[in-house]
Parts: structure tokens; C-alpha cells; sequence
């Protein structure tokens, strides 16, 4: 998803659904990191339905957060209770259920 003019501050409605339910926010995500990898990451512990990596509109450069979704509650509990101090490219991630 790319911002233009019109949509300018605007979320996709795809990244609001992530947000809700079954998502764990990512912080302290390395700038270099790519949704893959921390794909890999998560993959371990169950399904990963999707990875949003968090970016300026303007300029593209990352901000060191993101999303992962599971297909279900459960799976998104055990990724936080599982991966809470995994080290991630040299940082130790923060983790929490997105919806808390």
C-alpha cells in the first residue's frame, strides 16, 4: 500500500483488521529488518497470517514497530508468551497483544 494524495493519512482498511484481534505488536524491530524476516521469526510458533512493518507516509524510512496476525487468539498468546525475549539482528523485541 502506497500513500498518495488523496488517501494521505489514511489506514488501509487491511491494517485496521490487523489491529483488532489475534495480532501481537512488534517493537524495537531493527530499521533494516523486512516483513519475511520477521515472518520467520513468528512462523515457529503457529501461522502467520500477515506482517506490517510500520512506516513514515512521507518518506518511506521504517519506525521500528509493526503487526504480526494469527489466524487465532490462542496462536497470538503463545508468540508473546513464547518470543518475548528473542533476540531479533542484535535487539531484544518488544511484544504485546494488540488489542491491549
Amino acid at each position: 500500500w502506497k500513500a498518495s494524495a488523496s488517501t494521505r493519512g489514511a489506514v488501509p482498511f487491511s491494517i485496521i483488521i490487523m489491529i483488532r484481534a489475534n495480532c501481537v505488536f512488534v517493537g524495537n524491530i531493527p530499521y533494516d529488518a523486512t516483513e519475511q524476516q520477521l515472518k520467520d521469526v513468528f512462523e515457529p510458533v503457529g501461522s502467520v497470517s500477515g506482517v506490517y512493518l510500520a512506516s513514515e507516509m512521507d518518506s518511506g524510512k521504517p519506525k521500528g514497530f509493526g503487526f504480526v496476525h494469527f489466524p487465532d487468539t490462542a496462536t497470538a498468546n503463545s508468540a508473546v508468551r513464547n518470543l518475548k525475549d528473542v533476540d531479533f539482528h542484535g535487539r531484544i523485541l518488544r511484544l504485546a497483544l494488540a488489542d491491549q
